[in-house]
Formats: C-alpha cells, sequence, structure tokens
C-alpha cells in the first residue's frame, strides 16, 4: 500500500485539519498551489486574535464576507480576542456573533482584552441549539427576557467578568439551570460588584456537571455559593472565604483544590461560621486527590482549634503549596489523613519570620501508608538549604514504607556541581531502607 500525502486527503477532511489553525495561519495555506487558493474559505470556522490589527472596520467587514460567503453551510467555530475598539465595530462585532449563533455555531469563545459595560451578548444566546461550548471574557450578560433559558447541547461554559450589580447571581443561575448536559463549568471573578455591597448568592444546581472551577473576587465579602452537584468530580475553589461555601450531595467528588482567603473575618470563637466549615470538610471528604495552599492550611488550623475537623479516609494523593514556616500546619492536617500514599510539596521562599522546625510530631500516614514524596521548585539558596535538607530527613526518618523521595527543580543548578542539594548532605538514617532518593530536574 503506498504512503498517502496530505494532496490526496479530501478537501473535506481538509477543511476540518485548517479548522485547528488559527485564521491567519489557515489563509497562508492559500499560496501552496491552485487547490489550496480558495480552500480556507470554506472552513466552518474563524479563530481571530485581532489586538494587533489597527484597522478594526476593515477587520469586521472581513469576518461578515467570510460568514456570507459560508451562507450554505454551518459554522463550527468562532474565536475572537480583541481589545477595546470604537463602538462602531463593537456593535457589528456583536451583531455578527448573534447571526453566527442563528446560524448554528458550536463553538463560541469571546475574549475582550478591556472591559466595557456596553458589550453585551445578544439574547439568542439563551435559545442556541446547537451551542456545545460558551466561553466569555469582560462580555457582558444581559438579563434573559424570557422567563427559560434552553440550551440542550452546552457542555462547557467558562464565564470571566460578565455580570454587573445585583442581578449577576440570577443571570448565571438561569444559565446553569438551561443546561440539562452542562458537565463542565469554570466561573472567574465573573461577578463585577463595581464597590457596591451587595449580598450575592449563587446556587450551582446541576445534575449532569462533572467539574467545576470557582474563583470569586477579593472584594465581593458578601457572596455565598451553594454547590448541589451528585455527579461532581473534579471542584476547585479559590478566592473564597471558607465559611460561604455550602455544599450538597457531593458522592462522586474525586478531586478538589481549594486556596481560601483569610482575614480578619475568621475568628476562632465563631462557632456558626466553624459549622458551616466543618460541613463543607464533611462534603468533600470522600475525595481522593487533594491540592491545597498555606492559607488553606491557616484556616484549617484556625477551626481545629476548636475541635477535629472530619478525617479524608479515601484520601491518597495530596499536593500542597508549602513554606518552612506552615510545616506545624501542615503535619497538623496530615492527622487528618490516615490512608494517604503520596504527597506533592511545592516549597516555596517565605517572607514571613522564620520559626523553628518542630519535629517531634509524626502523623500516622507517615508511619502506616505513605510511600512516594515529591518535593518541587526548589530554590536552593543558602537561607533555604537547611530548612529542605531538615524537611527531607524529616520524612526519610518517619516514613515506615516509603518507596522514593523525589527532589526536583526547573533549575539545571541543583544537579551541577555548583549545586547545594547533595546525597551526602542527607540522613543515613532511614526507616524505610529499601527507599530510593532522587535529586533532579522537571
Amino acid at each position: 500500500m503506498g504512503c498517502v500525502t496530505i494532496c490526496d486527503l479530501p478537501d473535506s477532511l481538509l477543511t476540518q485539519i485548517l479548522l485547528n489553525l488559527p485564521t491567519k495561519d489557515s489563509v497562508k495555506t492559500s499560496v501552496l498551489s491552485t487547490r489550496w487558493r480558495n480552500l480556507w474559505l470554506n472552513v466552518p470556522g474563524l479563530d481571530l486574535a485581532t489586538y494587533h490589527c489597527p484597522r478594526k472596520q476593515v477587520l469586521a467587514s472581513f469576518m461578515e464576507r467570510f460568514i456570507e460567503l459560508n451562507h450554505g453551510s454551518p459554522l463550527q467555530i468562532f474565536k475572537i480576542w480583541t481589545e477595546q475598539y470604537h463602538y462602531v465595530y463593537r456593535d457589528r462585532l456583536m451583531e455578527l456573533i448573534g447571526t453566527v449563533v442563528n446560524r448554528g455555531i458550536q463553538v463560541l469563545d469571546v475574549t475582550m482584552l478591556h472591559c466595557n459595560r456596553d458589550d453585551f451578548m445578544r439574547q439568542n444566546i439563551y435559545k442556541s441549539k446547537t451551542l456545545v461550548s460558551l466561553k466569555l471574557v469582560n462580555v457582558e450578560l444581559k438579563n434573559p427576557e424570557f422567563v427559560v433559558v434552553s440550551l440542550p447541547c452546552l457542555k462547557i461554559i467558562k464565564l470571566e467578568k460578565v455580570c454587573y450589580g445585583k442581578d449577576g447571581a440570577l443571570i448565571v443561575e438561569k444559565l446553569i439551570l438551561g443546561c440539562p448536559v452542562l458537565e463542565d463549568l469554570e466561573l472567574i471573578r465573573p461577578f463585577d460588584i463595581l464597590n457596591e455591597k451587595l449580598e450575592l448568592f449563587l446556587r450551582v444546581s446541576c445534575q449532569t456537571l462533572k467539574r467545576c472551577c470557582l474563583a470569586f473576587a477579593r472584594g465581593a465579602t458578601d457572596f455565598t455559593v451553594e454547590i448541589d452537584a451528585p455527579r461532581l468530580e473534579n471542584l476547585s475553589l479559590s478566592e473564597s472565604q471558607s465559611d460561604r461555601i455550602v455544599v450538597k450531595n457531593l458522592s462522586s467528588l474525586l478531586v478538589i483544590g481549594f486556596k481560601f482567603k483569610y482575614g480578619s473575618h475568621l475568628q476562632t470563637e465563631d462557632l456558626r461560621k466553624r459549622g458551616i466549615f466543618c460541613k463543607l470538610l464533611t462534603g468533600i471528604s470522600t475525595v481522593r486527590r487533594m491540592s491545597i495552599c498555606e492559607w488553606t492550611l491557616e484556616v484549617l488550623n484556625w477551626y481545629s482549634e476548636l475541635g477535629p475537623i472530619p478525617k479524608f479516609h479515601n484520601l491518597y494523593h495530596l499536593q500542597v503549596m508549602f513554606y518552612k514556616s506552615s510545616f506545624q500546619l501542615l503535619t497538623a492536617f496530615l492527622e487528618s489523613c490516615p490512608n494517604l500514599k503520596k504527597i506533592v510539596l511545592d516549597y516555596g521562599v517565605t517572607s514571613k519570620p522564620e520559626q523553628q522546625i518542630d519535629l517531634t510530631n509524626v502523623p500516622c500516614c507517615l508511619t502506616s501508608t505513605l510511600e512516594y514524596v515529591e518535593i518541587r521548585e526548589l530554590i536552593v539558596i543558602e537561607e533555604v538549604e537547611t530548612g529542605i535538607i531538615k524537611l527531607v530527613n524529616y520524612f526519610l526518618e518517619n516514613s515506615a514504607i516509603l518507596k522514593k523521595l523525589t527532589l526536583s527543580s526547573r533549575y539545571s543548578y541543583i544537579t551541577n556541581q555548583e549545586g547545594r542539594l547533595s546525597y551526602k548532605k542527607l540522613t543515613s538514617t532511614r526507616l524505610s531502607p529499601t527507599c530510593q532518593v532522587i535529586i533532579g530536574n522537571y
């Protein structure tokens, strides 16, 4: 059987290949041969980054002409990245987006690099029967003019800075409720409250949701979110107050990452807040993988002072953004992870006052279940070298069944002749005699 070259492929397959390229690169293929001259015009989508184009009206005319030439075939993808522009171009662009929605678009990805409250989606976006993926950044969503939102095919939603004022949470709720097959939801600072002191409540209720990422603005201090998603497997929470997250029916949750913010609003004597936080921990206690930061360790420590926090019996993989000053907080939390098998520590340098590391506390998982330790992002300088060596030796001396301990860095000096870390500085007393120690780069 002879070799098949790209020229042997039918036009229908070539246009699908070109669909995966930015439009500017797709256009460049027109110089290859006579056959390729107009092939890019049949590509069922546009992918444009326009912030390098000074003539926005010409660009708008190009997009309109492209849509017109493809009038007989449905568009699959419309992606555009653009910056602040004249209102005439803005209106033409929004009308164009409304047109591609009516034409049966499947993937809509619109990013405005600068926020303008006059940039808003047309109402037909709430009634698309073909939309599968919707990603909007700095483009305002208006409250639907009708009661029911209907997006029967929408599986992916990513929204960033799309709602303003008190109706923002209601708009997003309507959008979620109108997506019967939604699987992936990402809300990145979706609400710009414009310094208004509003109490916002968002209910994320979805029977089909599998992944959810929520990151709220630090200024939104009066914001509460309730999550009810029985099929949710992956949950990420960041820049959120721990006492304002309510979870229900997360029995399928496998992976969680959270980075709680903290401040004077957290008081250990506040029993109500601790009760809400413990319900959150209980709701996610079935997770198998977890990613947390130093902030989260501090929040966990604050609430644990009033009593024990729930244990994570299924947790086998833990990743922590870690500093030497938070070592005691880490070992205290490990007491709640009795079956942990692997821990990854992203060790960093902190500006906090140096504290003496207490190496006397040995969580039970070290002596019974921990098999793998990885310490990453090493910045090997004299100020932190001692702390790193102590940390490594702590795990070597107290982990009974440890199989491998890895120290890795992005920087080559960890392995060159000038590198400070070496096998000679590690302890010769290892509780697990078969443990392999690896020093290298990643």
